[in-house]
């Protein structure tokens, strides 16, 4: 039965799965699921039956059904040209009626449009929507897990409008030269000497509800185009005029589509093209509902993947003025190359311009040196890196990846039993992602069996699956020491998008010059490491704070989390942070721009999100899900709070223009 399976033909599939249940995954039904089975997360006839059963019955997906035949793209992109240039002629009062009709749907987030068919989620909880009565553990953590997903995605999303709001009602009072108090993060602004360089740094402000406050920093002086490569604020809010934007889905989170179709509409001044993702066509339904102020007004359309052959052909529209994605760099050189091929009168530099990325990155977790770490400390350090890394199977773009620390640090040993412990004790999630096995696994055999370990650790509880072979515990790979004939750094060159974590130690005194003379200059300099989107500094309590303040100015990342996950990081663009590469990463790898920064603070560098303490406890722990009735109340809060701040303040507005 099994090898019947594993058949990755077409044949197969349709002997065991019925044409009709193959067409309730839009963009190509067949290839969706049969990279779930060669990505070995179906082992069984009764397992594909059952997924074969939620499509088939699944009335959400008939809106699809109905489009999945018809080329249907070319249409909808020919409207969003016409509409162009009166979307681009909006003013900031019509921009800020448009918020507050997005925020009035925010209760779209709250229904089933957002975790139907999710990956994720059905990974987690394949019968939860089956047998509600089901009384086990696995139920009340499913129904949890919704939950608690649901609370977070729509508090994300809801704070994104209200700033995005804050940030037009800014804009229009000093254009009216009225007299306005600015932005939280605005007014938090003072001016800093580090390392005889001058930085602007705006907040600390709070992020609700992760109960970590953030600060964004900017440069004051110019720089020059050999120090810097292409992350700039002009690049990232750099308006497209008379076209539209193609902005292509991300693949392991439905709130990055969500909050980048959001960002394209007000920060990028284009209509919009939602493409989702091959493994997310589920939005489709979620997107129709919340997004339906700007899909009247003919600002945004979407579509269910078609491959590679209708993408291209989509690239070749002369409509399409700019292209956003969440991926990989190979798919961001295709997507230049293709561009390139239909525009010859434009130049290399005008094509990079027109597309915007964020790429991957090897997370590193940089230990400051000390031998006066608690054991919390050391305790809590292991639980974000390895929560952060068990979370999505991996597969995040913030997820941990490679561990620095000092070689001649007393504690490694000790932290390294309480990496081990962790990786025990917190439960894994299941690898969906497709291809995450094999780009783990080829990076494991670059390996001496000596140095990769494999702790056996929990998985989630669930039912519906007859194996567990979908998870994988995730690889620990000791690369050596930096600088010596045993140190590989196979681990480090590229994102593993999955279960594995590293460790590199570095040579040196555990002295003051530690960080900046060594730890610093080798995670910054990308032959050693892949990426710069983001990265951690931990440190004890009783270190020396101006020493973190000049490792934090010098780290080239585009997001620093301190004695923190940057998983936190990513949130932060809710309220006014930066989320993609380091503006002095020439490589490209982590990306050309960011995405944020919602009250357009020029000159951003990076975002710096910190903790309490190192000690403080996880907002986002694998070992503690938040009872369902407690993340409901929150998320009904959250839309009452929402419907009467958004009545009040576009009640009183439309009262005065009655007067």
């Amino acid at each position: 039965m099994t090898s019947a399976l594993n058949k990755s033909t077409d044949e197969s599939l349709h002997n065991w799965m019925p044409p009709s249940t193959l067409r309730c995954v839009p963009g190509g039904g067949v290839l969706v699921i049969r990279r779930i089975i060669s990505n070995k997360g179906i082992h069984s006839a009764s397992s594909l039956r059952r997924l074969s059963s939620t499509l088939s019955t699944n009335k959400h997906m008939d809106p699809l059904l109905a489009s999945h035949d018809r080329p249907h793209w070319e249409p909808k992109l020919n409207s969003l040209s016409k509409n162009s240039q009166s979307f681009q002629a909006l003013t900031l009062e019509e921009r800020l009626d448009l918020a507050h009709a997005l925020i009035e749907r925010i209760e779209a987030l709250t229904n089933d449009k957002l975790y139907e068919n999710d990956m994720v989620v059905w990974r987690v909880a394949p019968e939860a929507k089956v047998d509600s009565n089901i009384k086990d553990n696995y139920s009340n953590y499913a129904k949890n897990f919704h939950s608690y997903t649901k609370f977070g995605t729509t508090s994300f999303i809801l704070q994104t409008l209200m700033n995005i709001k804050k940030n037009l009602e800014y804009r229009i009072a000093i254009e009216q030269n009225k007299k306005v108090s600015k932005p939280a993060l605005l007014s938090r602004k003072r001016t800093k000497i580090i390392q005889g360089r001058e930085i602007q740094i705006y907040g600390k402000v709070e992020i609700f509800p992760c109960l970590h406050k953030i600060e964004v920093w900017a440069g004051t002086e110019t720089t020059t185009d050999e120090e810097m490569g292409k992350i700039t604020h002009d690049n990232s809010h750099k308006k497209h005029d008379n076209g539209v934007t193609l902005l292509l889905g991300a693949g392991n989170q439905s709130s990055i589509t969500v909050y980048d179709a959001l960002y394209c509409i007000f920060y990028k001044n284009a209509p919009v093209l939602v493409k989702h993702h091959p493994l997310r066509p589920h939005l489709m339904n979620l997107f129709d509902d919340l997004f339906l102020p700007l899909i009247e007004r003919g600002y945004l359309e979407q579509i269910v993947d078609g491959g590679i052959p209708e993408t291209t052909d989509i690239l070749n529209k002369e409509a399409i003025k700019h292209v956003h994605l969440t991926g990989a760099l190979k798919t961001s050189d295709s997507i230049k190359n293709t561009l390139s091929k239909t525009r010859d009168e434009c130049s290399i530099e005008e094509i990079d311009d027109m597309v915007t990325s964020e790429l991957g990155c090897a997370t590193p977790f940089i230990f400051a040196p000390s031998n006066s770490y608690t054991k919390r400390e050391l305790s809590m350090a292991a639980k974000h890196i390895i929560t952060g890394k068990k979370m999505n199977g991996g597969c995040n773009c913030v997820s941990p990846q490679v561990v620095v620390i000092p070689s001649a640090w007393k504690q490694k040993e000790e932290f390294k039993d309480l990496l081990l412990q962790r990786l025990k004790s917190i439960p894994n999630d299941a690898c969906y992602y497709t291809g995450t096995k094999d780009k783990v696994e080829s990076i494991v055999a670059r390996y001496k069996s000596e140095q990769i370990f494999q702790t056996k650790g929990e998985n989630i509880k669930r039912k519906g699956f007859d194996t567990d072979d979908d998870f994988v515990d995730p690889y620990l790979i000791d690369t050596g020491v930096y600088g010596k004939s045993n140190h590989n750094n196979a681990a480090l060159k590229e994102e593993a998008f999955g279960p594995l974590l590293s460790f590199v130690e570095l040579q040196g005194e555990l002295d003051e010059k530690y960080l900046n003379d060594i730890a610093i200059p080798f995670v910054n300099n990308k032959d050693n490491i892949f990426g710069s989107l983001s990265c951690s500094l931990i440190y004890p309590k009783r270190y020396d704070k101006k020493l973190i303040d000049e490792a934090t100015c010098a780290l080239n990342y585009g997001c620093i989390g301190l004695n923190t996950w940057t998983g936190y990081g990513y949130y932060s663009i809710c309220a006014g942070g930066t989320w993609g590469a380091n503006k002095f990463d020439k490589t490209g790898e982590s990306g050309n721009s960011y995405v944020g920064n919602l009250f357009e603070i020029p000159n951003v560098e990076k975002t710096v999100i910190s903790s309490r303490s190192l000690t403080f406890p996880l907002v986002i722990d694998k070992t503690f899900m938040p009872p369902r009735l407690v993340t409901e109340a929150g998320t009904s809060l959250l839309l009452f709070l929402s419907s009467l701040l958004n009545k009040n303040k576009h009640g009183s507005k439309a009262s005065k223009k009655k007067m």
